[in-house]
């Protein structure tokens, strides 16, 4: 069994249908779908990371896991994609990617809460640092000047979920899923001004 076939399991958001048939709808009016062919990442599969993936997960992996997303407690948090971008130089493998503005506080949040409670299981080796994006192919034919998005594409992080990777065509299998706390808003938080 070749390792890109083999079943890994890790922390992850997935972004709701109406999203991802917005963004599949935009990669085709940009060509983009068509550039890529079949290295587009199957969209059903759009994913936000919030850890490494283990390979050949054991059932004590996964019971383990389970506890740690039931563990976790963060709030919700909105990411606006703003642009598309591949590297300027031709890597091997080359990866496309949407990417979003900025590192929201909640996004750091939930991040830095993933990592401490994976750490806390002894699960340190999979805690990972990550910025917020959607990877659209992980083998590109060709590097991509970036393009910027117009209006901005905005998907709201409301659910954690564990999930299991494989299968032939390949896919996420979610295993768990823990809601987020509602987002909260910084200006409602602040003091009356005036």
């Amino acid at each position: 069994m070749s390792r890109a076939a083999e079943p890994r399991m890790f922390f992850a958001c997935m972004p709701p249908p109406a999203v991802v048939d917005y963004i599949h709808v935009l990669l085709g009016r940009l060509g983009l779908v068509k550039r890529l062919g079949s290295a587009l990442f199957v969209p059903a599969n759009l994913h936000q990371s919030f850890s490494e993936r283990i390979f050949l997960p054991t059932d004590e992996d996964c019971a383990a896991l389970l506890q740690v997303g039931a563990a976790v407690s963060a709030s919700s948090c909105t990411l606006h994609f703003n642009r598309i971008v591949g590297p300027a130089r031709m890597p091997d493998p080359i990866h496309w990617t949407m990417r979003a503005r900025g590192v929201p506080p909640a996004f750091a949040a939930l991040l830095q809460e993933v990592q401490s409670r994976l750490v806390q299981a002894g699960f340190g080796h999979i805690a990972t640092g990550v910025t917020p994006h959607m990877t659209l192919s992980y083998r590109a034919p060709e590097p991509l000047d970036k393009i910027v998005l117009d209006p901005l594409i905005p998907w709201t992080i409301d659910e954690l979920c564990l999930v299991i990777g494989g299968g032939h065509p390949y896919r996420y299998d979610v295993i768990g899923r823990w809601p987020l706390l509602p987002e909260i808003d910084p200006l409602a938080t602040q003091p009356d001004l005036f």
